[in-house]
């Protein structure tokens, strides 16, 4: 009796490894044909935020960072600049023509010195206030809701994609695959995260380097990241289950 039930569990347990291998498999080992220009539109779609500071971190196909576009208020300051340094040469100008024509110039050494005084003065209001721990995070808030808004639209749309070809399929009297449903559409949900990531860390790398500008520790951005990768997870479960119509 010992030895049937001995001989019993072991097919059993046979029966078991031999189905777990073969979802493993068809679910991770078995290549699929998942070319699909509508989902490779979805994933190369660039991710673009702008910085509290008026530049933008852009992030392409690869996840890799396209580069930072200057802001305006960078611009305007460069602008001032020039502004000044033309009114100094328009003085000394002004000067050398009147001496030439034989009039004697009118003194420029307060104008000049004005010139000057403002230019110091608009460096000294560009000289920021030191911001609290709050204040630097709360620039930072609308950057990560931007984050949010366009990883929420991608992954919609590739929901609806999903949707759509299983749809389509099941219309046209397919046999349905879950396994290749899985494997393309996770992969593609992969992508998309990696190139979320990148943008949300490009972010958190802004936002350290504010917070040390303002004397802080960098571990004041972990909220950010905590709240971050909980809700990675959350969609990540959920993906493949929304695809489905469950």
């Amino acid at each position: 009796m010992k030895k049937k039930w001995k001989i019993t569990i072991a097919i059993v347990l046979a029966l078991v490894l031999g189905a777990g291998a073969y979802l493993a498999y068809i679910f991770k080992f078995k290549e699929y044909d998942v070319a699909d220009d509508e989902v490779e539109g979805i994933i190369a779609n660039p991710y673009e935020v702008e910085l509290p500071d008026g530049s933008k971190l852009v992030i392409g196909e690869d996840g890799d960072d396209s580069g930072v576009e200057e802001g305006v208020e960078q611009d305007k300051g460069d602008a001032s600049e020039d502004a000044v340094a033309e009114a100094e040469e328009s003085d000394q100008t002004s000067s050398t023509g009147n001496k030439t024509a034989g009039v004697t110039p009118p003194k420029t050494e307060s104008k000049g010195t004005s010139a000057v005084q403002n230019k110091q003065s608009a460096s000294t209001t560009k000289t920021k206030k030191k911001l609290t721990v709050a204040e630097v995070k709360g620039k930072y808030e609308p950057v990560f809701r931007q984050i949010e808004g366009q990883a929420d639209d991608k992954i919609n749309a590739l929901i609806g994609r999903a949707k759509k070809e299983y749809i389509d399929k099941k219309a046209d009297g397919e046999k349905i695959s879950y396994a290749y449903f899985y494997n393309k559409y996770m992969n593609a949900a992969n992508s998309l995260e990696a190139k979320t990531d990148a943008t949300f860390y490009g972010v958190i790398k802004a936002l350290e380097s504010e917070l040390t500008a303002n004397g802080y520790n960098k571990s004041y951005a972990k909220s950010f990241i905590d709240e971050y990768e909980t809700m990675k997870k959350t969609r990540r479960d959920g993906i493949i289950k929304k695809a489905m119509g469950r």
